[in-house]
């Protein structure tokens, strides 16, 4: 057994506090040129590098970093890097949960399993993007309601900008360029019936397909079983109305299909990593503790 397990390391542990979801800071101003000790996130980064050089180590796949480059790092991915002490840039920060409502309205290619790290742009493609990142350096501070909503619609933008130049880079992580329809419409199926039909079955016959192929287009291209893409919609929906109703946890089980309200607990807990109330309790993007 490893006596020295790799680290993870959160948003607080990297710049001292804990944020609301989303950080963004200056490189040169806030960041470490010698981060040498793989570690581990619990948030999705991306590290955009204006000007620089030296390495870049993202699940033991080694980078040389240069100037106007793009790094996206997964929650789990282990990384670590050694750059060149005027390594200028921003890194941007984001929780799991406003990167998963992102994924919903359209896959972001570049936060795939077994996708490259590393996008590569023009001086001029780069100057764009530093020109919406500056936009939500000004914003972040800000702490109403709506300039949050402007920040996760600046971000929003700033990711699908993104997305078109990786797959102006990477045309085969294309969505329809790969053979990923029946997942593409398994997903808008489980999207309009999750709430009543939680069978395999019911979407694979949707699909005219038979449960097991489902399962290993599901296991090849979600990296997970199609019964655990159903639960997690389910959980998805779950947060949502956690953080955004008045519904008890108990009325929200039995919207969800759930009859007994222990059982939700113990499957939200099992794909939340928190139980509802718990959830409930610690989710502050709009709602920061005081």
């Amino acid at each position: 057994m490893n006596k020295f397990p790799i680290p993870t390391l959160s948003v607080g542990n990297i710049i001292g506090k804990e944020t609301l979801g989303i950080t963004l800071f200056q490189h040169s101003v806030k960041g470490r040129n010698a981060f040498e000790q793989p570690h581990k996130h619990d948030f999705y980064m991306v590290f955009f590098v204006e000007q620089g050089s030296g390495f870049h180590s993202i699940d033991f796949t080694q980078h040389t970093v240069a100037d106007n480059q793009v790094y996206f790092i997964r929650p789990g991915q282990v990384h670590n890097w050694s750059l060149n002490v005027n390594t200028t840039g921003f890194q941007l920060m984001v929780s799991s949960e406003i990167v998963t409502i992102f994924s919903n309205l359209s896959q972001l290619p570049f936060f795939e399993q077994s996708v490259p790290s590393c996008l590569s742009l023009t001086q001029e493609e780069f100057q764009e993007f530093k020109k919406h990142l500056h936009e939500i350096e000004i914003a972040l501070p800000q702490n109403d309601l709506l300039t949050k909503e402007t920040v996760l619609l600046r971000l929003h933008l700033l990711f699908k900008l993104l997305q078109k130049d990786y797959l102006k880079q990477f045309p085969e992580y294309s969505f329809s360029a790969r053979p990923e329809k029946v997942i593409k419409n398994f997903n808008t199926l489980i999207d309009k019936n999750f709430q009543t039909e939680t069978s395999v079955n019911f979407y694979a016959n949707k699909l005219n397909i038979t449960p097991n192929y489902l399962n290993i287009l599901s296991q090849k291209f979600l990296k997970t079983s199609a019964s655990d893409v159903i639960k997690e919609r389910t959980i998805l929906e779950a947060k949502r109305l956690l953080t955004s109703t008045d519904l008890s946890i108990k009325e929200i089980a039995y919207q969800l299909g759930f009859n007994d309200n222990g059982y939700f607990s113990k499957v939200f807990k099992k794909y939340a990593g928190k139980t509802p109330g718990d959830f409930k309790e610690s989710y502050n993007l709009y709602h920061p503790s005081h």
